[in-house]
């Protein structure tokens, strides 16, 4: 899937006077920041501002640093000691923050997690569905709502901007936009190490380390490791499922001169995990159907205790796998010319993941998907020109966003051995008659291969 946007002036402004803002939020807690020559934005405890906190809290909505009140977007801004102090470790937590922003997770958390700003989102399990809220790490666009809830290294700051966006981010979102800005390398050695514990035996461990090559040249390396036990228990083995097994790496290095900056960006992910198991609210003939086939295996069929209780049954032998590899390569440069300042982001971005799942939610074994493999390859490149002319009157910003995209899907249904049985036991009890032995289904599947065609737009 190709598609190629180009911006002619998308933010063009004449600036004679101040800009009213609209519906903008801020925070009495933010750390007021200044850009640097990077186009990223520091701390800047030294600088005096007129806001009702005595804060100046600079954003980049429109593509340009500028302060948050100045802005005429729907925009909530978040530093870094708000997202430590709420212990966000990746987007979805974001939500105790950013009330109007709302993450839901269908059967994957890879590949069915789904954002909302203000209710409006696009939801389902089909991956070919783009989103409604865009996802940008560090200026990269990330094409699907679950290739972004990977863990977050330190993050400097989030804007949540809220309502339909242009083409100011390279693509059109018609609920909103996601920005988040990770920590820069710095020209001072440091780093920290951080590690929790907690209960399910959940027990994190991250870290980073930075400091200076050269004068100009700085250096970064994040990294983290993060695992907890399942919280909902089979009441036909000793399994638990919706366990957390992920870990990450990221390193980066900053160029920065006077008048020009590169940043390179390289990171992996991966996760072996058991998810999404639920608690079935199944009831009625199929339930009793299941129950029947079940107890004359010796399992249980639908636990039907209270949902406090977080138990299930699952299949013998199946299981929810869902291992995920995810990484990418990104360089931001950016570059003084005259009065202008010219910005280029390039990024290449690969995700892969493999699901398991009993489908059927159940402890006789129905149906299963077995081999879910879905790969998502992304080639990016955003180029923006920005300046002002006629001393300060016009302020200009024109760019070019290019997206090369190849998506691939390999799902596979199976019907299990107590398909037939099932069937046979369900009709015998509408009908009145006796169930019938139930001979096992044989090895039947669906399977379905799809890969996206080259689609080019203008």
């Amino acid at each position: 899937m190709t598609k190629f946007h180009l911006l002619a002036a998308t933010a063009l402004s004449m600036i004679a006077g101040s800009m009213p803002a609209f519906a903008q939020t801020t925070d009495p807690t933010a750390v007021p920041v200044t850009p640097t020559a990077a186009g990223a934005v520091q701390p800047d405890a030294a600088q005096t501002i007129d806001d009702d906190w005595g804060n100046e809290i600079i954003v980049t909505a429109n593509r340009r640093a500028e302060p948050i009140q100045d802005v005429p977007v729907a925009v909530t801004a978040v530093n870094a000691q708000l997202l430590d102090d709420a212990g966000v470790r990746d987007i979805r937590g974001l939500e105790q923050l950013a009330p109007s922003l709302q993450t839901t997770t269908g059967q994957s958390s890879a590949t069915a997690t789904s954002l909302s700003i203000r209710g409006v989102g696009t939801a389902g399990d089909n991956p070919g569905f783009e989103p409604a809220v865009g996802v940008f790490i560090d200026g990269v666009f990330r094409s699907r709502a679950g290739i972004a809830i990977a863990e977050l290294p330190e993050v400097e700051r989030v804007e949540v901007l809220r309502g339909p966006q242009g083409t100011l981010f390279g693509r059109n979102t018609s609920a909103g936009a996601l920005s988040v800005t990770t920590a820069l390398p710095k020209f001072d050695l440091g780093g920290y190490v951080e590690g929790e514990y907690g209960n399910f035996n959940a027990y994190e461990l991250k870290g980073a380390l930075t400091g200076p090559v050269t004068d100009q040249l700085a250096l970064r390396v994040d990294g983290g490791y993060r695992k907890r036990d399942g919280y909902i228990e089979d009441v036909n083995s000793d399994r638990a499922f919706n366990d957390i097994n992920r870990w990450y790496v990221r390193g980066q290095a900053l160029y920065d001169s006077s008048a020009f900056s590169f940043r390179l960006i390289g990171d992996y992910y991966k996760t072996d995990e058991q998810c999404c198991g639920v608690v079935s609210g199944t009831r009625g003939p199929t339930a009793a159907a299941i129950q029947t086939i079940a107890t004359q295996q010796g399992r249980t069929g639908i636990y039907t205790g209270p949902p406090s209780d977080r138990r299930m049954a699952a299949s013998p032998g199946r299981d929810y796998l869902e291992a995920v590899r995810d990484w990418g390569v990104s360089g931001e440069m950016n570059a003084d010319i005259g009065d202008f300042k010219l910005t280029s982001i390039s990024a290449y971005r690969d995700f892969r993941v493999l699901r398991n799942q009993d489908i059927d939610y159940s402890g006789i074994d129905r149906a299963y998907r077995e081999g879910y493999k879905s790969s998502l390859r992304d080639i990016t490149q955003e180029l923006r020109l920005q300046g002002q002319l006629f001393d300060g009157k016009l302020d200009f910003l024109v760019g070019g966003f290019y997206l090369n995209e190849k998506l691939k899907l390999r799902d596979t249904v199976r019907l299990g051995n107590d398909a037939n049985r099932y069937v046979d036991t369900l009709l015998a009890g509408v009908l009145g008659a006796p169930p019938a032995a139930g001979a096992s289904a044989g090895p039947r599947s669906f399977t379905a291969v799809s890969t996206c065609r080259p689609l080019r737009s203008w």
